[in-house]
């Protein structure tokens, strides 16, 4: 009866550390909606901060523009990658990722930006080079 406890205990513990492992993030995600309030000539530094937060990253340039950077990334493992023995070879994960880039002109007012979002999917041995499925990527793309 112990060794049965023990057992069940380490497989417990096993599906635990696999949870954890099978997803990670870099960044905050941004809010669209939060985004989409963002005008040109109009908006300020302290409202896109008020809006979206702090930036992940600031850059300024010799002009006297400031730009903000936010992203965010995560990936997701595939099922697959946690079938003993095989998973190395058919699994892989499945990438989100986000991006928003608002430039301000040196008197603090948004001068431009662009929000861009998107996802793939990684393969790892067999899997690799498999297709995302992103139908909203894949509508109206040009012939190769």
């Amino acid at each position: 009866m112990g060794q049965a406890r023990l057992c069940g205990m380490v497989v417990l513990v096993l599906f635990l550390l696999v949870g954890l492992a099978s997803c990670v993030s870099v960044g905050r995600k941004i809010d669209q909606s939060a985004a989409e309030k963002i005008e040109k000539g109009k908006t300020t530094r302290g409202e896109v901060i008020n809006l979206m937060g702090s930036p992940d990253q600031i850059t300024s340039r010799a002009n006297g523009d400031t730009v903000f950077l936010y992203h965010y990334m995560r990936a997701t493992a595939k099922p697959q990658t946690f079938i003993p023995i095989f998973g190395p070879f058919v699994g892989g994960a499945n990438i989100q990722n986000q991006m928003f880039i608002v430039t301000f002109g040196a008197d603090g007012v948004v001068k431009d930006f662009f929000n861009t979002r998107g996802g793939t999917e990684s393969g790892t041995g067999l899997a690799t080079g498999s297709k995302p499925d992103i139908p909203e990527v894949e509508q109206g793309k040009r012939p190769k």
